[in-house]
């Protein structure tokens, strides 16, 4: 907030900055979403793993998202087996 300071409170170097912040934030977003993801996964295919279950999960990256797929739960239907955290496009 103190850089339209710096630059004499212009309103095209306020405008450029704020649009900058916004980009990163989403990008940012993006990453932690990401990481998200792989946490869930690596933590329930340790989970498995350690029930003697294979481990299956992974996340889908797409158009819709980041869904993550769990087909150890396949018994309790399609809303468990796919679970979407982020419904924004990658």
């Amino acid at each position: 907030m103190c850089q339209p300071r710096l630059l004499e409170n212009s309103e095209v170097a306020h405008s450029s900055l704020i649009g900058e912040s916004r980009r990163q934030a989403e990008e940012a977003r993006i990453t932690c979403a990401i990481v998200d993801a792989a946490a869930r996964v690596r933590d329930l295919n340790f989970k498995y793993l350690a029930e003697g279950e294979g481990a299956t999960v992974t996340a889908r990256f797409g158009k819709d998202g980041i869904t993550i797929c769990d087909p150890n739960r396949a018994s309790e239907g399609a809303d468990k087996v796919f679970q979407c955290i982020y419904d924004e496009a990658i």
